[in-house]
């Protein structure tokens, strides 16, 4: 048997297999903390999306199932567009999104069936369809799950994980204690956070554990134990993840390029993630901040300086109609040699490179180039 194949991954039961510091999801494998990570980039904006599902849904739910027949199946139609959309955006959601979805849709399709909605209020004793209301009370609560954390969370890494000089398990325990436990605004959140006596947020998830007993994927001849950790509420899987990710200096961060959240799995304060940067996708955030912070050093650099002052001019000439489009070309052109050599040769950037860059000897230089080119 491998890791994270014998599960139960529902919409009411969330399962994930531990090992040292990585966890198992459906046959998948993850750094501890990928999905606590990964999940705050879906929601926790104040005016979220999301919270169209939370209150569009209920209503309709209310109503269909007041009506019953009487009325239940009209209501119906109108709910299954919007439930079908909540759905489909759920299963872009870690950990959903890593693992098979078909029994999503296959309790959809019963859940939002007419005629099994006429059948389950024939079958009930008190004549209610129980399979939507069982499906839209599991949908409701993963939507207000994702919703609270996230907002929850992204306030708890912008106070305190953002301004760690470590990114250790020991400084992510104490920040944790900090916020969770002795932060009273921190707490004022959770106590005013909005559907939060639906799934309340706890930094101590509730969960059932055990250990299941497997042969070391590297070395066959020797078993290991490994922790399994279900969950029946989605907030405390997200809960449980965040903190056993802390276990193993594994925590969330913010990319100051593309915004997104991203894991972190050293102690090394990062500003960017691998991802690809949105300005340029041939690069990641990485390269593409460490290229600007480049680029601001050399914005210092005397010979930079020197080379901007006077392309800059150039251009303005240009644009005033004093020089021809061949005269700025060749004299840019000049300037970027100049430059070039003046960053590679410190003997010529002391001395000639401020002659050669004097703007007279420039235009000089570049309309003899030009005549030269002219002659037969």
């Amino acid at each position: 048997m491998e890791f994270g194949t014998d599960q139960l991954n529902t919409f009411d039961t969330f399962t994930l297999d531990c090992w040292k510091d990585r966890v198992y999801y459906e046959g998948q494998s993850f750094p501890a903390g990928y999905f606590a990570a990964e999940i705050l980039n879906f929601a926790g904006e104040a005016d979220d999306p999301i919270l169209e599902h939370i209150i569009a849904l209920p209503p309709l739910v209310s109503q269909a199932a007041a009506l019953k027949k009487d009325g239940g199946r009209d209501v119906l139609a109108q709910l299954r567009p919007l439930m079908h959309k909540a759905v489909s955006w759920i299963c872009t959601c870690p950990p959903f999104c890593c693992g098979d979805v078909e029994f999503a849709w296959r309790e959809f399709n019963q859940a939002m069936d007419g005629d099994c909605f006429d059948r389950d209020c024939d079958i009930s004793e008190d004549h209610l369809p129980y399979r939507l209301l069982m499906f839209s009370d599991q949908i409701l609560k993963i939507l207000v799950s994702i919703y609270n954390f996230c907002l929850l969370i992204r306030a708890f890494e912008k106070r305190y994980l953002r301004r760690l000089k470590r990114r250790t398990e020991s400084e992510f325990a104490k920040a944790a204690h900090t916020c969770f436990d002795l932060d009273n605004d921190f707490l004022d959140i959770t106590d005013r956070m909005p559907f939060g006596e639906m799934e309340e947020f706890f930094s101590f998830p509730r969960l059932i554990s055990g250990f299941s007993y497997l042969q070391d994927p590297h070395d066959k001849e020797k078993w290991i134990s490994v922790q399994q950790v279900i969950c029946k509420r989605l907030i405390d899987f997200y809960v449980f993840d965040l903190q056993n990710g802390f276990q193993h200096g594994h925590g969330p961060s913010f990319c100051q390029n593309c915004h997104r959240y991203f894991l972190t799995t050293t102690a090394h304060v990062p500003k960017y993630c691998d991802g690809m940067a949105p300005q340029d996708h041939r690069l990641t955030c990485r390269q593409y901040g460490a290229m600007m912070h480049q680029k601001e050093q050399n914005k210092q650099h005397p010979v930079y300086r020197l080379f901007s002052t006077r392309t800059n001019t150039i251009r303005k000439h240009h644009q005033r109609g004093k020089i021809s489009d061949e005269l700025r070309r060749e004299a840019l052109y000049l300037a970027e040699t100049y430059r070039d050599r003046a960053l590679m040769d410190n003997d010529y950037a002391a001395g000639d490179y401020v002659h050669d860059m004097e703007q007279e000897t420039l235009y000089a230089q570049a309309r003899a180039r030009l005549a030269q080119e002219d002659k037969p």
